[in-house]
């Protein structure tokens, strides 16, 4: 679980960085890159598997209004 957290908060900021703004677009993006990072060992269509879902599921936290954004 440490490593999902640590993964995840990673890829946030690195998108965040990288785009140089802070929106609800980050989490989206940064749970794509883990749920992809995560699934790496199984193959592409894990891979995007992992992308989606993980990118569902900041999606749906930030929804709820569990985010900074809710």
């Amino acid at each position: 679980l440490m490593v999902i957290g640590a993964v995840f908060s990673v890829s946030e900021c690195f998108v965040e960085k990288t785009r140089g703004r802070t929106d609800r677009w980050n989490p989206i993006y940064g749970g794509c890159i883990t749920g992809g990072a995560l699934a790496a060992s199984a193959g592409p269509q894990a891979m995007a598997m992992g992308c989606a879902g993980f990118a569902a599921f900041s999606a749906a936290l930030d929804a709820l209004g569990f985010g900074p954004f809710g």
